[in-house]
C-alpha cells in the first residue's frame, strides 16, 4: 500500500517519530523561541485587560456620582489607549521571533537536504523519481515553514488568549463560564477529526504531486521520443487522469480545511447565545452588573480570532507533520556507500597519489542476478587497458567499482595494496574521473559543462581538454564555440558530442586513473582513433581502463580483458588474442566483415 492508500491511523503510527527529528532543529532557536512564546502572551494578557476597563467604565457610569464618573471614564479611557502601544510591540517582536526561526529553520532544513542527496548512492536513485525529491525540497519544506512560524504564532494566540479569557470571566461569574463552555467538546471534536483528515489528505496529495512532477518531467525530457511516435494523445490522457487524483485530493483538502473555521465559528456562536440569554437573565435578577455583562460578551467576542487560530493552527501543524514524517523518513535512508572519513592527523595531508590498481577476487550481485563472478585484475599505473565483452558482462560494474560508485559483494578493489573502502572518498575520487556511457550535461555553455569537475580551470585549458577530446572542429563550426549554450541535457548536441563533451570533462582534471564507459560509442572510428592516440600522448601520468566495444579502439590498449557472463574469459595483448580462436578474434573477423561491406 503506497503512502497515498494509507488509512489516518496508519498514517499516524508510521509518523510517529517525527518530533525528535523536527526538535532537532528547534531546540537551536529555542531561546528565540521562548521569547516569542512569552511576548504572545505578554501581548493577550494586555489585550484581554481591555474588557475589564471596558466593564469598570461602564459600572463607573452606572453607579457613580456624575462628578467622578467623568474622571473614572477618561481614567478607564486612557488605560486603554495606553495598553495599544505595548501590545503593537509585543505583537510585532512575537511575529519576528517566530517568523524569522521559520525561515531559518526552512534554510538550514533545505541546506541539509541538498548535502544529503549528495551523500546518497547510486542506489537509492535508482528507486527514487525526480518529483519526489522535488517534492521534499519545495512542498515538504515550505509546509513545514508555515508550521514552524505562522501555525506555531496561531497556536500561541489559541492556547494563551483562551486560558486567559476564561480565567477572567470564571473570576467574574464561573456559572455563567461553565454554561458558556458547554459547546467546547464539539468544537474539540471538530478540531481531532479536521486535523486527522488534512494530514492525511496533505500526505496523500505531496505523494500525488511526486507522481505527476516525475511525469512532467520525464515527458519534457522526452518529448521528441513522444512525437515520433505519435504518443501525443496517450501521454495526454496519461497526465489527464494524474491531475484529476491531484485535483480530488486538493479538493478533499480544501474542504476538510475550510470546514474547521464554520464548526468552530457554529460552536462560538453556540457559547454567545448560551451567555446573552443566561447572562441577561443574570442581569435582570440583579446577580450580574451591566458592566459584567458587557466584559463577557466582549470576550466572547474577542474568543472568536483565538478559537478561529486554533482551527488554523491545527490545519498547518497537521500539513507540517505530515511533511516532517517524510522528511524524516528521507533523512533516515543511509548510503549504502559509506565514507571512512580523513582522520586528525591526516586532514590537512595531501591525498596520496593513486598508483597500481587491482582487482582481488571481485563479485558483485544484485540480488540474485550475478554482475561479476570472482574478478582478479592488475593494472600497473601508466598502462591502458581496455575491458570487452558482450552485452551484459558485467563491464559498467567494473568501471563503477574503480571510483567506489559500488561496493564489490566480496572480495575488494586495491590501490597499492590499500583496500578502496578504507580511502576517504574525496581522496579516491579526486585522482579518478569517470566519463560514463549515460552523459549528462547542464543547460550551460559548453565550456561550463567540461569545466564543471574544475571550475578553476583557466580557458586555455578548457580549450587544450576540448581539444584532446576530438571537439576541436565542431567548436569552429559554433558561432560562440565554448560560448554555445547546449540546452538541457545536452539537447542541442548530437549523441558523438555529447560524449567527447564529457569526456573532456573528464580530462580537464588531469585524472591519475581515466576511466571511459564506452565513452566512445558514439563516436565515429577516425575519432574515436584520434582521442585514443592523444590520450596515449598526454603531459601528465595516467592509467586509462576503458571499455571498448571496437576492435579499432582495443587495438591501442596494452593490455586487453574479455569479460563473459561477470567472469574473465580472455587477457592478453591485442597480436597475441588476435592469433587465437578466441572471443576477441571473431570479433575482430566479423567487425572487419562489416567495414568491408560497408566500403561496397
Amino acid at each position: 500500500m503506497g503512502e497515498a492508500e494509507k488509512t489516518p491511523e496508519e498514517f499516524q503510527t508510521n509518523t510517529g517519530k517525527w518530533k525528535a527529528f523536527l526538535w532537532s532543529y528547534l531546540r537551536r532557536y529555542r531561546l528565540r523561541l521562548a521569547f516569542g512564546v512569552a511576548f504572545v502572551v505578554a501581548r493577550d494578557l494586555i489585550g484581554y485587560t481591555i474588557p475589564l476597563l471596558i466593564s469598570i467604565g461602564i459600572d463607573t457610569l452606572a453607579h457613580s456620582p456624575r462628578e467622578t464618573a467623568s474622571a473614572g471614564v477618561a481614567l478607564v479611557s486612557l488605560g486603554i489607549a495606553a495598553a495599544a502601544l505595548p501590545r503593537f510591540a509585543f505583537q510585532t517582536a512575537a511575529r519576528l521571533s517566530l517568523m524569522s526561526t521559520s525561515r531559518n529553520i526552512e534554510y538550514e532544513m533545505r541546506r541539509d537536504l541538498m548535502r544529503h542527496f549528495f551523500a546518497l548512492d547510486a542506489s537509492f536513485w535508482s528507486r527514487t523519481r525526480v518529483g519526489d525529491a522535488m517534492a521534499h525540497a519545495v512542498n515538504d519544506l515550505n509546509a513545514v515553514r508555515m508550521m514552524v512560524g505562522p501555525g506555531a504564532t496561531a497556536l500561541f494566540e489559541g492556547v494563551t488568549a483562551l486560558p486567559v479569557a476564561l480565567a477572567v470571566m470564571g473570576w467574574v461569574n464561573w456559572h455563567l463560564t461553565l454554561a458558556a463552555l458547554l459547546p467546547l467538546p464539539f468544537a474539540f471534536w471538530a478540531l481531532l477529526y479536521a486535523g486527522r483528515m488534512i494530514r492525511h489528505r496533505f500526505d496523500a496529495i505531496q505523494s500525488l504531486f511526486s507522481t505527476m512532477s516525475a511525469a512532467v518531467q520525464q515527458t519534457v525530457s522526452g518529448v521528441r521520443v513522444v512525437r515520433a511516435f505519435v504518443q501525443e494523445q496517450n501521454e495526454t490522457s496519461r497526465f489527464d487522469e494524474m491531475n484529476r487524483s491531484y485535483a480530488k485530493s486538493n479538493r478533499e483538502l480544501a474542504l476538510y480545511s475550510s470546514s474547521l473555521d464554520p464548526m468552530l465559528a457554529f460552536a462560538t456562536g453556540l457559547s454567545v447565545l448560551i451567555v446573552l440569554g443566561y447572562g441577561g437573565r443574570l442581569v435582570l435578577e440583579g446577580s450580574l452588573s451591566v458592566g459584567d455583562f458587557v466584559m463577557f460578551t466582549t470576550y466572547m467576542a474577542l474568543l472568536s480570532r483565538p478559537v478561529s487560530s486554533l482551527g488554523r493552527a491545527v490545519n498547518l501543524l497537521q500539513r507540517g507533520a505530515a511533511s516532517v514524517a517524510r522528511l524524516h523518513a528521507l533523512f533516515a535512508q543511509r548510503p549504502k556507500i559509506v565514507d571512512p572519513g580523513v582522520s586528525g592527523k591526516d586532514s590537512g595531508a595531501a591525498p596520496v597519489p593513486l598508483r597500481e590498481l587491482q582487482f582481488d577476487d571481485v563479485s558483485v550481485s544484485f540480488g540474485k542476478n550475478v554482475a561479476l563472478a570472482g574478478v582478479s585484475l592488475r593494472i600497473p599505473f601508466g598502462s591502458t587497458v581496455a575491458i570487452l565483452g558482450p552485452t551484459g558482462a558485467g563491464k559498467t560494474t567494473l568501471a563503477r567499482l574503480i571510483p567506489r560508485l559500488l561496493d564489490p559483494s566480496s572480495g575488494c578493489v586495491r590501490f597499492d595494496g590499500r583496500d578502496v573502502r578504507d580511502m576517504p572518498l574525496e581522496q579516491l575520487r579526486s585522482q579518478i574521473s569517470l566519463a560514463s556511457q549515460e552523459t549528462y550535461l547542464f543547460s550551460a555553455t559548453l565550456g561550463e559543462n567540461i569545466a564543471m569537475g574544475a571550475p578553476s580551470a583557466s580557458a586555455s585549458q578548457i580549450a587544450e581538454a576540448a581539444q584532446m577530446a576530438g571537439l576541436e572542429e565542431d567548436l569552429r563550426a559554433f558561432p560562440l564555440g565554448l560560448q554555445t549554450i547546449v540546452g538541457e541535457r545536452g539537447v542541442m548536441l548530437s549523441g558523438g558530442q555529447k560524449q567527447r563533451v564529457a569526456l573532456a570533462r573528464a580530462l580537464l582534471r588531469r585524472p591519475r586513473i581515466l576511466v571511459l564507459d564506452d565513452t566512445l560509442s558514439r563516436v565515429d572510428a577516425v575519432t574515436a582513433d584520434f582521442i585514443l592516440r592523444q590520450l596515449r600522448h598526454a603531459s601528465w601520468s595516467q592509467t586509462t581502463v576503458f571499455i571498448a566495444t571496437r576492435i579499432a579502439a582495443a587495438r591501442h590498449a596494452d593490455h586487453i580483458v574479455i569479460l563473459s557472463e561477470g567472469r574473465v574469459v580472455e587477457a592478453g595483448r591485442h597480436d597475441e588474442l588476435l592469433a587465437s580462436n578466441s572471443y576477441y578474434a571473431r570479433m575482430a573477423r566479423l567487425q572487419n566483415l562489416e567495414h568491408e561491406l560497408a566500403t561496397l
